[in-house]
């Protein structure tokens, strides 16, 4: 196993948080901006091989993501990982992940690290407020 985790880089992470954006702007999600301005993507490979995303935004966009009483869900994380896929860009992050592999272990190596199923894991982090649930997507 790997025995570091490996983050992503700058570009490819503000690539994936200008999807998010595009996400929330086709959904009409813009009142005063802060949503939309406070959107960022960290993203990394764990030392069991998942790709997490963590989605730092305005708490609010949880509640958006989940619905409450009064607000129906707008699935922004679904929506997200869907053009993340269309795009290509999850597939761009595992090709650095792989050439990160393969830069510090044998091939036969790297090839038995890849054969377990890998996933990819949303994490919200909020800000300016708080929101205690976890996303659904």
């Amino acid at each position: 196993m790997p025995d570091k985790e490996f983050k992503l880089k700058y570009k490819i992470r503000n690539r994936a948080a200008k999807v998010l954006k595009r996400v929330i702007a086709e959904d009409g999600l813009i009142d005063t901006g802060t949503l939309y301005d406070s959107v960022r993507i960290n993203a990394k490979f764990t030392t069991e091989g998942n790709l997490r995303i963590e989605i730092l935004a305005a708490y609010y966009f949880g509640f958006l993501n989940n619905g409450t009483i009064t607000i129906e869900p707008y699935d922004l994380v679904r929506t997200f990982n869907v053009r993340l896929e269309q795009e290509g860009i999850i597939s761009e992050m595992y090709a650095s992940y792989i050439e990160w592999l393969s830069g510090k272990y044998p091939l036969v190596q790297v090839a038995g690290m890849l054969r377990k199923k890998q996933n990819v894991i949303y994490d919200f982090n909020p800000l300016f407020g708080d929101f205690f649930g976890e996303l659904e997507y």
